[in-house]
């Protein structure tokens, strides 16, 4: 216990979505700056009806990638009309966040990849002779393609509908806390949890402080997984990636690195 003791470590994320994280350190003795980046925009109804429509169509996987696409469905979609459509086939959950918020829905969740990330969803259906079956996935429109590529090849029929998209958010009073620290080098890691909040981050940067210093020169840089990792990579940024790319997994290894040797 307290291995994060006089810590300090920051998540791109507000208070509210990163309330896993603040306990964890929290319990070893140290404090967590939650810096929000980004905000998530639904397309509204009619996206959520959209794919409500195709849902109802035969497919044989529906596949959720995050929990932000389980919220936005199911805030604008007819609960029980979606819950009932969903069960008809197998639904796949990348990630535990994800399935929970599935099953808060009443929504049977068939699989889990192995990997909570695109890749870890081809490898699963990789497995279950995926040749000629149909998949729909729901997600932001600003996610990439690599999934849906990924399981063209594999011979699947892909239907992607965009619920929501993301936008940077203006900086809020946790920022004018979080500047002067980092720049005397006494915020001890930051963890990046998308690589939507790794673009916010330096779009945010660059508006409120001048003269920055390169990021991983100030602190230790902490990536969820692979994308993330791959946009801090073109913004020239060393870091260490969680080898589980949950933010469970970003805890591991920020007290594995930062923790405390005395």
């Amino acid at each position: 216990m307290n291995a994060l003791r006089n810590r300090i470590i920051a998540i791109t994320r507000s208070r509210q979505d990163a309330d896993e994280f603040l306990q964890m350190v929290a319990d070893e003795g140290g404090t967590t700056i939650a810096l929000p980046t980004i905000q998530v925009v639904p397309k509204g109804p009619k996206a959520a009806a959209d794919f409500l429509g195709k849902l109802k169509l035969k497919f044989d996987y529906c596949a959720f990638m995050s929990s932000q696409a389980v919220d936005v469905l199911f805030s604008h979609a007819p609960s029980k009309e979606t819950v009932a459509a969903l069960n008809k086939l197998q639904v796949i959950a990348v990630g535990p966040k994800t399935r929970a918020r599935l099953e808060e829905h009443s929504v049977r969740v068939s699989l889990v990849p192995d990997r909570f990330s695109s890749a870890g969803l081809a490898e699963l259906l990789s497995r279950k002779r995926p040749e000629g079956k149909s998949i729909i996935i729901p997600r932001s429109a600003a996610a990439n393609d690599f999934a849906a590529k990924a399981l063209v090849k594999l011979g699947m029929k892909v239907e992607e509908v965009l619920l929501y998209t993301i936008r940077t958010i203006p900086p809020g009073e946790q920022w004018q806390t979080f500047v002067p620290i980092l720049k005397k080098k006494k915020v001890d890691g930051i963890v990046f949890t998308s690589a939507s909040s790794v673009r916010a981050f330096f779009e945010i940067m660059g508006k409120i402080s001048k003269n920055n210093e390169r990021l991983d020169r100030l602190t230790k840089v902490i990536s969820i997984g692979p994308f993330t990792s791959r946009e801090l990579e073109k913004w020239g940024i060393e870091y260490l990636e969680s080898e589980e790319h949950t933010v469970k997994g970003t805890f591991d290894l920020a007290r594995d690195v930062i923790g405390s040797t005395d």
